[in-house]
């Protein structure tokens, strides 16, 4: 029997799952590392952690499923999208990763925009932010012109574990999307915006097709994970790419609402969209993009309330809400607390509590925190696309809920399929890995093996009240983006300190 292993690089930990060629789960195993925050605007970790844990996990799952290691078919990773790893010729890393959370490249960023977005949006098909790849190589070029000069690569996180595992330095066709150096049509490198980050095209990785088999594990390696040596590992995919596949997404409109930390949204197409309103990548179905959008503190705000109540138990303060009566205290949050990137694209938003009143219990707070999450992606929807899709696949930590799960349905009106297995990532990883040496003979064949998963249908019982509540929630989002702006900007005064005068 073929097994695939599919690993999901993730922002706190690493997950594994062993699969059989069903796509049953045989074994996982979850690895957590740290994350390091060096100064304002900074987030960085030890790329060897995610190697480190890697092999760990792949200990674990082989010992876990008594499998044979020649019986692992082929290897896929996944990882955090836009991410910049600067390594040597032997693939050793010159510095720390900036990691997706890494926001300093403010200044390149900045002059990408005046300079040359039109471009950007035209070829690329992204915005400039300091988030992406291109901003932070061209951030270390000019920061630490020593480790630009010694660089022969820079990686993404997946791209990094693969080379470890097979000696080969790649960028995967989904995670050169966001990129900002690559035309985003036909998966390629784009001189033109090489040129204009004034990057050194030959210090960036080859771009291979989510599928393809770029290397094999190699005997150092093999003793160290437990795999065999020649194993097949494929490029990969970024994590949402990986989850979308995981979720069986195939034709052109399909939706989906991955419901965790961030609330991601998105929606898959048969052609690239331009409009610079959404994150736009290819999705690991040839001949399709992922139009992607979200709310950055979406799902964090129940976990936000669970911590200032000193709570622990967030799953009760979940069921907590979810019995609340609808419409018994109305109240809304604006999930936004952390800036935005797309579609608001909006730095200086916080979060907004409305309806507050002297009889406002922990109850009602936490069922408007759980009604956040979906009135937040239906405003990503209505954001990205002139129709939202009357169904979408829904995963994510909201998913062991199922009242949580249902308020979804209700608050969008779509239509929702609930994925049966936990883990989608992973399982698009793995599935990426079969199509690659074909235990799969096609995409068909491998969404066939997917088990079915339970159905969320809307009640239409709350349409009318949720529809107007939707409507105050979109008003209240446009009316305080000025206030919201006026508040950043007084968060960055320097306070002064007792005694001394100042003017605002």
């Amino acid at each position: 029997m073929a097994l695939l292993l599919g690993a999901d690089i993730g922002t706190s930990s690493l997950k594994a799952v062993l699969f059989d060629e069903g796509l049953c789960a045989l074994a996982q195993s979850r690895q957590e590392y740290p994350t390091s925050y060096p100064g304002p605007g900074c987030a960085e970790q030890d790329p060897d952690d995610w190697v480190r844990a890697f092999t760990r996990a792949c200990r674990q799952v082989l010992e876990a499923a008594r499998a044979r290691p020649a019986d692992v078919a082929a290897v896929g990773i996944d990882g955090m999208s836009s991410l910049a790893l600067p390594v040597d010729g032997r693939g050793a890393p010159l510095r720390p990763a900036m990691i997706w959370l890494d926001r300093r490249a403010v200044a390149e960023a900045d002059l990408g925009r005046s300079r040359h977005e039109p471009r950007l949006l035209a070829i690329a098909g992204n915005r400039s932010d300091p988030s992406c790849f291109a901003p932070k190589v061209a951030w270390i070029r000019v920061h630490e012109p020593a480790v630009y000069r010694e660089a022969a690569s820079f990686l993404h996180c997946n791209g990094y574990v693969v080379q470890r595992l097979t000696g080969a330095f790649t960028m995967d066709v989904s995670e050169a999307g966001l990129s900002l150096v690559c035309d985003v049509r036909n998966g390629r490198y784009s001189s033109e915006l090489v040129e204009a980050w004034g990057l050194d095209g030959r210090k960036l990785p080859e771009i291979a097709m989510c599928t393809d088999v770029v290397g094999r594990i190699t005997p150092a390696l093999a003793g160290e994970t437990g795999l065999a040596a020649g194993t097949p590992v494929i490029a990969g995919a970024m994590d949402n790419v990986a989850a979308t596949v995981g979720l069986g997404l195939r034709h052109d409109g399909e939706g989906y609402i991955a419901a965790g930390t961030v609330t991601n949204v998105g929606i898959l197409r048969d052609h690239p969209v331009l409009d610079g309103k959404g994150l736009v990548y290819h999705s690991g179905v040839h001949g399709h993009w992922l139009v992607n959008g979200g709310a950055d503190y979406g799902g964090a705000g129940l976990l936000w309330f669970r911590n200032l109540l000193r709570d622990p138990d967030l799953p009760a303060l979940g069921e907590l809400g979810a019995k609340t009566v609808c419409g018994e205290h109305p109240m809304l949050f604006l999930p936004y607390m952390a800036g935005q990137r797309a579609p608001l694209w909006n730095d200086s938003t916080s979060g907004v509590v409305l309806g507050i009143t002297p009889g406002t219990e922990r109850r009602h707070l936490a069922r408007m925190f759980m009604e956040s999450v979906a009135l937040a992606a239906r405003h990503v929807f209505e954001e990205l696309c002139p129709e939202r899709p009357s169904r979408a696949a829904l995963t994510g930590g909201i998913t062991n809920n199922a009242a949580w799960s249902q308020l979804v349905a209700d608050i969008t009106g779509m239509r929702l399929s609930l994925c049966a297995h936990a883990d989608v990532s992973p399982l698009g990883a793995a599935i990426l890995a079969g199509l690659g040496v074909g235990v799969f003979r096609d995409v068909d064949e491998a969404f066939a093996r997917l088990p079915p998963g339970r159905e969320c249908v809307p009640d239409r019982t709350y349409a009318d009240y949720y529809a107007a509540l939707y409507r105050i929630f979109a008003t209240t989002y446009c009316n305080v983006i000025d206030n919201l702006r006026s508040l950043d900007g007084l968060r960055r005064l320097r306070v002064p300190t007792e005694g001394t005068p100042t003017t605002l």
